[in-house]
């Protein structure tokens, strides 16, 4: 049986009680965590009351300085895990370079999956979802974002595009502006308790989330595909 010396640990995309229990476990036996925040770390531990280990800040200022770190302990025969601020990591969040320099260094690596809110959008679609192509995050300079979202819409399958939190007003304008009578799907803050699915065209949306009062939260947006 190989010995595994790091793991990359999936989180719960909101609600801690999705955790997988090979999750905790890992999380429990690992020396040291990489991950993206440390408040976000703390307040995870504290409510799964595992104890809190030495820690690595891996975002997109430091992963130089996490790699150098990491190697540092794992030569020390110390093993860790990396974890994001939910969901999986890697996926749309740093850590890709570092792994891909422990295993450079002979480090023997393995992925201990969870949650995925892309997944879990799919599976609470108001259409259904056949063929889609997964866009990200678009570009934060608003020429280049317009230009991205007007060659995303050519495509014929259902787009799925990432957002941060509080830009949500400006991706709805930008969606009323480019596709006014397409209709997009926003799932909203999935598995918490204020959890909310909206479905129709751009503006109306936008209408909706105002009259409920909503200022930002956790969404993807989904582009209803041509062929629906």
């Amino acid at each position: 049986m190989v010995e595994i010396d790091f793991f990359i640990v999936a989180l719960p995309i909101g609600n801690y009680r999705d955790i997988s229990l090979r999750a905790i476990d890992i999380l429990n036996s690992v020396d040291f965590v990489v991950c993206e925040n440390e408040k976000e770390y703390k307040r995870l531990v504290s409510f799964l009351n595992i104890p809190l280990k030495k820690f690595v800040i891996c975002n997109e200022n430091y992963e130089k300085d996490a790699i150098e770190l990491s190697l540092s302990l794992l030569k020390n025969g110390e093993k860790g895990a990396l974890i994001s601020d939910c969901g999986v990591p890697i996926f749309e969040d740093p850590g890709f370079l570092l792994i891909e320099a422990i295993r450079r260094n002979g480090y023997k690596v393995t992925s201990i999956p969870g949650p995925n809110s892309i997944i879990t959008a799919i599976s609470l679609s108001p259409f259904k979802i056949k063929d889609f192509y997964f866009a990200g995050f678009l570009s934060q300079k608003s020429d280049i974002r317009e230009k991205e979202l007007r060659d995303l819409i050519k495509r014929k399958e259902t787009i799925i595009l990432m957002e941060s939190p509080h830009r949500l007003f400006n991706i709805l304008d930008l969606l009323k502006k480019i596709i006014p009578d397409r209709k997009i799907y926003l799932p909203f803050n999935l598995t918490m308790e204020d959890e909310m699915i909206f479905y129709d065209k751009p503006k109306n949306i936008e209408k909706d989330i105002q009259k409920i009062g909503i200022k930002k939260g956790e969404f993807l947006i989904v582009i209803e595909s041509k062929n629906s």
